[in-house]
């Protein structure tokens, strides 16, 4: 990554950070595919969390639900539909 696309990204992650401060909103994140999935999914974690969200296990109750598939697995994006 490029330093000014890093610099770019957290002022965006800030601003949304601004903008969300205080109002407790949750977020929800489903998994499916390959281990780098997995690590995707966990550098998302970081930045939604440092845009001010919580992470929650019920989707029901999440401001925002994130679905990281794979399109490289078939069998990964057919649960997803399902």
């Amino acid at each position: 990554m490029k330093i000014l696309e890093f610099k770019e990204e957290k002022r965006y992650i800030d601003a949304i950070r601004q903008i969300n401060n205080k109002k407790g909103l949750k977020y929800n994140i489903f998994t499916m595919g390959c281990m780098l999935n997995e690590n995707d999914s966990e550098k998302l974690c970081g930045m939604i969390e440092e845009m001010g969200y919580t992470k929650c296990e019920n989707p029901k109750s999440a401001d925002l639900i994130v679905f990281n598939t794979c399109c490289i697995r078939e069998n990964a994006e057919e649960k997803l539909f399902r």
